[in-house]
């Protein structure tokens, strides 16, 4: 079976795995686990990526990693890899590869998947073959998401604000989870998410491979190009909800209360606008002005509890 090419975007979440030749211990003491933790600050802070969770196994370890402004993935756990196989190697007296040759890494739906994957990543210890407790486990994110002091390299804060920052609020979540099955859904080899979320990842892609095919070989030039279609149909969505709600496009889109109608307008549009189109959720933030990226899972909730919410956006899905 063939692999698929790897994905490779900015502001894109990945689950990125990797696990080493024949099950040979990747880690053998404390150091190791601090010189694999060292390389991977140094090169998160070089290619100005964000990490949200990760789990350092025996033999293999999960990270989930978030994207900046370029798309780096490829380099940047090549280096990663490379440095600490050469440290490793040089430490234990042996050669060769250490890790197998194609580190595994999917596409996340980040609004629904950032919470139970950050949770599935850092529980795993206790899914071993000799369960550990993953609150006690050292060389997990999960410790400082409990108990603070977080390293400059691990991004917290989003998780957290789901959670009104309350760490305790966030072990419950964890604990939940503990007793539950929670592998994430896996589409493809390439996908963490459901079948819309695949399908705009699918056009994304087409799209890309379209303008390589047109000629079209520089990333920036296809990137700037396909957004520009992404904001055609974005304006064009924002005029659908705008005209059904009595409002203005602008005020839509102005950052404004989101109390009343205005603000179940902006509930419709924000679901809307994640449905249709492959942005992350930085990108609608900034988008319809929000300023804190929680509120992209607040409208989610607010859709889904609201029934009278879903039957107008279900009319006005149809429109587009």
């Amino acid at each position: 079976m063939t692999r698929p090419k790897r994905i490779d975007f900015p502001h894109t979440l990945y689950h990125v795995m990797s696990r080493t030749i024949s099950g040979e211990a990747a880690f053998r003491g404390n150091g190791d686990y601090l010189k694999f933790l060292h390389y991977l600050a140094k090169y998160i802070h070089l290619f100005h990526y964000r990490v949200h969770a990760y789990c350092l196994l025996s033999n293999h370890f999960h990270l989930l990693l978030e994207s900046g402004q370029n798309a780096f993935l490829s380099e940047l756990m090549r280096r990663l890899l490379t440095a600490y196989t050469v440290y490793y190697n040089r430490r234990h007296e042996r050669h060769g590869h250490l890790f197998q040759g194609r580190f595994k890494s999917m596409v996340v739906d980040k609004v629904n998947y950032l919470l139970p994957l950050s949770r599935y990543i850092q529980t795993n210890p206790s899914r071993g073959p000799k369960p550990l407790d993953p609150d006690s486990y050292k060389w997990s994110s999960l410790h400082f998401y409990l108990h603070g002091n977080e390293p400059s390299f691990l991004y917290t804060k989003e998780i957290l604000d789901w959670f009104r920052g309350e760490r305790r609020a966030y072990a419950n979540f964890i604990r939940e989870g503990l007793d539950e099955e929670s592998k994430p859904l896996i589409v493809s080899q390439r996908y963490v998410g459901g079948k819309a979320f695949v399908r705009r990842w699918d056009e994304r892609l087409r799209k890309w491979a379209k303008a390589k095919d047109a000629g079209i070989t520089s990333r920036e030039e296809a990137m700037r190009i396909q957004r520009e279609e992404e904001e055609k149909q974005a304006n064009r969505i924002v005029h659908i909800v705008a005209e059904a709600f009595g409002y203005k496009p602008e005020v839509l889109i102005s950052g404004r209360s989101r109390r009343g109608a205005l603000g179940q307008a902006r509930t419709i549009l924000c679901n809307l606008l994640r449905n249709h189109l492959p942005w992350s959720c930085r990108s609608i933030a900034e988008f319809l002005k929000i300023k804190e990226l929680v509120m992209i899972y607040h409208h989610r909730n607010k859709l889904i509890k609201n029934k009278a919410l879903r039957e107008i956006y279900q009319q006005l899905e149809d429109e587009i």
